[in-house]
């Protein structure tokens, strides 16, 4: 069907619900996508010919809204919903499959889907992680997952098993996934003043903090030796604000700075000279 007018998609970040609902939207390079910061603003959110995917709205699927997040909210993610208000048009249970796979992943986690930790790699997580590995703008990352998941449907791949024909995406995941053992393997362990669990390392590897916070770190400090260039150090807090800490870094260093959550610091855009034994005492002391 000929489309009359261009589509506003506002998304967040881009994750496997936002793609899986814009691809069942049948979002296309046609529709002009914008990511937000935060949630969309009411005028959107209430404007039906906006669609907000995973940017607030939740359960306000009668104006376009697409969300799970608020509190009180609809308990099945983005993608579930529009299939069920779609499937309620028409037959839509060739999807059931990917939809059922995406939701168990993003409502309960990878944990809740039986044989996923026996299925061969890559997963169909893992190949949509590569994708975002090796695409970082959000819009080109909504785009590419949306044509990923038509592709896993079009070649009647099985989204529960073992997924094929995505090898850059598939060796971008690898490479991140040893990587991250690297990264595990070379940090180094200590205990705030508060009794936090603090994880601290030097490397190259973007994905150091998630990594150590899946190993139970709950303060990390990463140092970058060379991120563009300039030595660049990220403090950050699984669930814990990190700014309290924030007078005395800028007191050894100026520039040190952070967004308004206090979860994340990070130092100057110029670069630190102050060596990680350091930093890691001011985390100690101050948290």
């Amino acid at each position: 069907m000929k489309r009359i007018m261009k589509r506003i998609i506002q998304i967040q970040k881009v994750d496997l619900d936002t793609a899986g609902a814009a691809f069942l939207l049948e979002v296309t390079r046609e529709d002009k996508v914008e990511a937000v910061r935060g949630d969309a603003s009411p005028a959107d959110i209430t404007d039906v010919n906006t669609v907000c995917i995973e940017c607030g709205g939740s359960g306000d699927w009668h104006l376009n809204c697409w969300d799970h997040h608020k509190a009180g909210g609809p308990e099945d993610s983005a993608v579930m919903q529009v299939w069920k208000h779609l499937n309620n048009l028409r037959d839509r249970s060739e999807e059931y499959p990917l939809v059922n796979y995406i939701n168990q992943l993003d409502t309960q986690g990878p944990q809740a889907l039986p044989a996923y930790g026996q299925v061969e790699f890559p997963t169909l997580s893992d190949c949509f992680a590569g994708m975002l590995l090796t695409e970082r703008n959000p819009v080109e990352q909504l785009h590419k997952g949306v044509e990923f998941l038509a592709k896993v449907i079009e070649t009647g791949q099985d989204p529960f098993g073992t997924i094929e024909g995505f090898d850059s995406y598939a060796e971008a995941k690898a490479e991140h996934n040893q990587l991250s053992a690297e990264a595990v393997e070379k940090a180094e362990w200590a205990v705030s003043s508060t009794g936090l669990k603090v994880g601290y390392l030097e490397s190259r590897f973007f994905g150091a903090l998630g990594a150590l916070y899946g190993k139970g770190a709950q303060v990390v400090v990463a140092l970058n030796p060379s991120l563009n260039g300039v030595r660049k150090f990220t403090i950050g807090g699984n669930g814990v604000r990190v700014d309290p800490i924030l007078p005395e870094l800028n007191a050894l260093e100026a520039g040190w700075g952070g967004p308004p959550t206090g979860t994340i610091l990070g130092s100057s855009r110029e670069g630190s000279n102050l060596s990680l034994e350091e930093i890691v005492r001011v985390v100690k002391k101050g948290l």
